[in-house]
């Protein structure tokens, strides 16, 4: 019997997973619709380096801190201030900010 609680958990843990990365897929396509130009999904994060303030992986890494913080500021205080945006929602963007920094990486790396 205990070693079914196990199972169990995992298999909430996995589905878990499922729900947040396909939210997280759903959220960038909007997202990329809204902040992306022309055909760059990019275009956003290079502004940084077109104003010559850091390269475009600095500038996701720093959206990524945002968000590091604000789940920083909920664990401490067990709630957020900001009506529209939960931890949920942070970590959502922080999975997308990854998922971006990765692709981006990898085109960088294909247009060497």
């Amino acid at each position: 019997m205990q070693e079914e609680q196990p199972n169990q958990r995992r298999l909430k843990l996995f589905q878990e997973h499922k729900n947040i990365c396909t939210s997280a897929l759903e959220l960038m396509v909007k997202k990329n619709h809204d902040y992306a130009y022309g055909d760059d999904p990019f275009a956003n994060f290079k502004r940084g380096e077109m104003f010559g303030i850091c390269s475009t992986e600095a500038g996701i890494i720093l959206r990524v801190l945002d968000k590091i913080s604000r789940l920083g500021t909920f664990i401490k205080a067990g709630s957020l201030k900001t009506n529209n945006e939960s931890y949920e929602d942070a970590v959502i963007d922080v999975i997308n900010y990854m998922v971006l920094l990765s692709a981006y990486i990898k085109e960088k790396e294909e247009n060497v």
